[in-house]
């Protein structure tokens, strides 16, 4: 069973997705420059101090190394929302990262399926 901290971490974790997934959509729409990247999740490490982002993109990881240094720029703006939009006593440092769990997850599921026929 989980306990009471691990459910909190969980939720500001669902809600820093979120804000973040927001902000950039926005951001999208006038910066050409980050289209194909998306949230794919958010963790906090166990003090919350720092919120690492993890991104996709369906052009590789090469995209997204391309593009990092055009996100950072708007790290400050999403240190802003996140201070508005979720509870808390102190808002935490941002990371980002290349989430490569989706692809190890589709070449699993693609060797189950080979093994099957």
């Amino acid at each position: 069973m989980k306990s009471v901290s691990e459910i909190k971490r969980a939720r500001k974790e669902s809600q820093l997705q979120r804000v973040v997934s927001q902000l950039l959509l926005e951001q999208t729409l006038d910066d050409p420059i980050l289209k194909g990247i998306f949230v794919n999740r958010a963790e906090l490490n166990p003090k919350k101090t720092v919120c690492t982002v993890l991104f996709y993109s369906e052009l590789g990881k090469e995209h997204f190394e391309k593009i990092l240094q055009h996100l950072i720029l708007y790290k400050p703006s999403l240190r802003s929302a996140i201070a508005r939009e979720v509870p808390g006593r102190y808002t935490p440092d941002i990371v980002f990262r290349y989430d490569d769990q989706l692809i190890k997850q589709l070449a699993l599921e693609n060797l189950i399926e080979s093994l099957k026929d």
